[in-house]
C-alpha cells in the first residue's frame, strides 16, 4: 500500500509551529518503520510552511535523519493521493498495531 504519514503531533510533538523544537515520539516511529519494513510505501507528508511560505525542507529532512525514520517519500505543501491517511486528524496512529 501507498501510506502517507503527517509529521507534526504523530511522529513527533510540535508546539505551534516550532518545528525546530520538535522531539520525536519513538514508538510511533516505530509503527511506521515497521510498515516500511514489511513492503509499504511510506510517505511522509507536512504542511509546514505551508501557511508562511517558509521553506523547511532541510531542516525536516535532517530531523526524519536524526530520528531514524524509514521512508522513500517527502512531500512538502502538496495534497497526496493516498490509500491510507496517517493523520493527528484523520486515523490516529494509536489506532495502528
Amino acid at each position: 500500500m501507498i501510506i502517507y504519514v503527517d509529521i507534526d503531533n504523530t511522529i513527533c510533538i510540535t508546539h505551534e509551529g516550532q518545528y525546530d523544537q520538535s522531539r520525536p515520539i519513538q514508538k510511533n516511529i516505530d509503527k511506521v518503520n515497521g510498515l516500511f519494513e514489511n513492503g509499504h510505501y511510506i510517505t511522509y507528508w507536512t504542511a509546514r510552511g505551508g501557511n508562511t511560505g517558509i521553506d523547511h525542507t532541510e531542516l525536516t529532512i535532517s530531523q526524519l535523519k536524526e530520528w531514524g525514520c524509514k521512508y522513500h517519500k517527502l512531500v512538502m505543501n502538496e495534497k497526496p493521493s493516498f490509500d491510507i491517511l496517517l493523520d493527528d486528524k484523520a486515523m490516529n496512529i494509536n489506532s495502528l498495531i
